[in-house]
This record gives C-alpha cells, sequence and structure tokens, in this order.
C-alpha cells in the first residue's frame, strides 16, 4: 500500500457494534484514518461535515436503509462524488444490482475476508485518486484555456488599437530610434512631411532633419531620460516643400527595443 493510501479518510456506516469494531480494526490495522458511526443520519451529517475519501455502507439498517443513505449523498453537491461500497450479509443479485443502480461502486458481503476487503477498498481508492488527479489536471487545463483565450483577446484589442492609431486619417503614427532614425511611420505621418509615401522617409532620415530647432534632437533626448513613460512637446517642423507647420508630439521611450513611439499632431502654420 503507497503512502496516498495510507492517509486515505474511511468512514464505516454499520449499526451492528461487532461489524464496525471488526472491520475498523482492520481498516486501521492497514494505516487507514477510520470514522464510524451508527446509522443513516450520523452518516450524512458525518459526510457533509467532513467528506470521506471512501465511505463503508451497510444495507441493512433501521430508519434508513443503505440505499436511502447512498441517494442522499449522491445528491448532494459536497458528497456525490465520494466512492461508496455496500455491505451487507444479503448475497443475491438483486441486491448488487439495486447497490450499483443507487450509485455503489462494489459490494461487500459479511462475513468480511480480509484480503478481499482490503484489494476492494485499494482498488476503489487508486481509481478515486486517479480521478481527482484527472479532474485537477483537467481544471488546470481549463484555467490555461481560459488564460490563452484572455491574453489572445487582449492581443485583438491591442492590435485593434494598433490598426486604428496606425491607419488614423489625422495622427502622424510612427517610431524612431534614440538617434532620431525613423524606423517606422503611417501614411499620415509622411504627408505631413511632405513625402508621397512612408516609404521615402523610412530608413533615410531623422526626425531633427524637419525641425527648425537644430537642437530639438538634443531637448528631445533629455527629456526622454527624464520622462521615459512619455511626454508632449510643441515645435516647428519644415516640410519637403520648405513650407512649415507647427505639430505637438507625443513621444514614449520603449526600452524593450531601445526605439521612441511618437505620435505627431499637426497644429498648423501659425
Amino acid at each position: 500500500m503507497d503512502q496516498a493510501d495510507t492517509r486515505a479518510n474511511i468512514l464505516l456506516v454499520d449499526d451492528t457494534p461487532n461489524n464496525i469494531r471488526l472491520l475498523s480494526a482492520m481498516l486501521i490495522d492497514q494505516g487507514y484514518e477510520v470514522r464510524r458511526v451508527i446509522n443513516g443520519q450520523m452518516a450524512l451529517k458525518t459526510a457533509q461535515a467532513n467528506p470521506p475519501d471512501l465511505i463503508l455502507l451497510d444495507i441493512k439498517m433501521p430508519d434508513m436503509n443503505g440505499y436511502e443513505v447512498c441517494q442522499r449523498l449522491k445528491a448532494a453537491i459536497d458528497t456525490k462524488d465520494i466512492p461508496i461500497i455496500f455491505i451487507s450479509a444479503l448475497d443475491e443479485v438483486l441486491d448488487k444490482v439495486k447497490a450499483f443502480a443507487v450509485g455503489g461502486v462494489d459490494y461487500i458481503t459479511k462475513p468480511f475476508n480480509e484480503e478481499e476487503v482490503f484489494a476492494r477498498v485499494e482498488n476503489v481508492l487508486t481509481v478515486r485518486r486517479l480521478q481527482r488527479r484527472l479532474q485537477e489536471q483537467s481544471e488546470s487545463l481549463d484555467r490555461e484555456i481560459q488564460k490563452r483565450y484572455q491574453i489572445e483577446e487582449q492581443l485583438q484589442r491591442q492590435e485593434a488599437d494598433h490598426q486604428f492609431l496606425w491607419n488614423n486619417p489625422i495622427l502622424g503614427i510612427f517610431r524612431i530610434r534614440i538617434n532620431g532614425l525613423i524606423l517606422e511611420a503611417n501614411q499620415q505621418f509622411a504627408e505631413m512631411l511632405g513625402y508621397d509615401s512612408s516609404a521615402e522617409a523610412i530608413g533615410q532620415i531623422t526626425l531633427s532633419h524637419h525641425c527648425i530647432d537644430s537642437d530639438y534632437q538634443k531637448t528631445l533626448l533629455a527629456q526622454l531620460q527624464a520622462t521615459p513613460q512619455g511626454f508632449s512637446s510643441k515645435t516647428q517642423f519644415r516640410k519637403c516643400d520648405d513650407s512649415q507647420f507647427w505639430g505637438r508630439l507625443f513621444l514614449r521611450l520603449n526600452q524593450g527595443d531601445n526605439a521612441v513611439d511618437g505620435i505627431l499632431v499637426e497644429l498648423g502654420s501659425n
């Protein structure tokens, strides 16, 4: 018997003192934790208060027989998954069929045969442990799938936001290196600076190339170091045809790839 079996908690339900003492002693000797009750009502209360790993349940009891107890246990959320082995002196096919029909997983007859009792108990507990393990794995898989769904939804929202900004007809979206070299730009950004397409600007020029203030790049670097989480700044730009306009920059340092993400909003020529 492995360590998991020796820690198993078993609830014995039998109204005959000699039977319950004998069976209890046999199981305790094998390392099981055993609780004992002598009627169906006590069995229900005990199982609901602290659900055992297994219940050995006598069929023939006064007031409430084993079949009724089993049905009530299977109807309750906290106890419906507890495996139940029926115990009875009855050895008729009809009784065994009914025992399985109401939710029992096995059947032991009196007088007890120790080897048979241990074999059936260990078999049921092994199956129960495997079921729990599969349930835990299933729940873990469900959590992982849910987590992946959430990540996927978040990525989709981020992509949608990115596409909305990137295709915005008003905002000039761009990414530059720390030295100002333009790495990415949308069509609106290119048109603001006087290019026909963003391809003419990407990898070819720096942002400061279009700034009237020749020291503006140094100013931006200093501000980025001071506030890498982002800031806005207004400056004057020169287009390819030498016309000028005022624009407001929104910049944020992307430390992951040592680049700067930016948005340019054209304010007008005055």
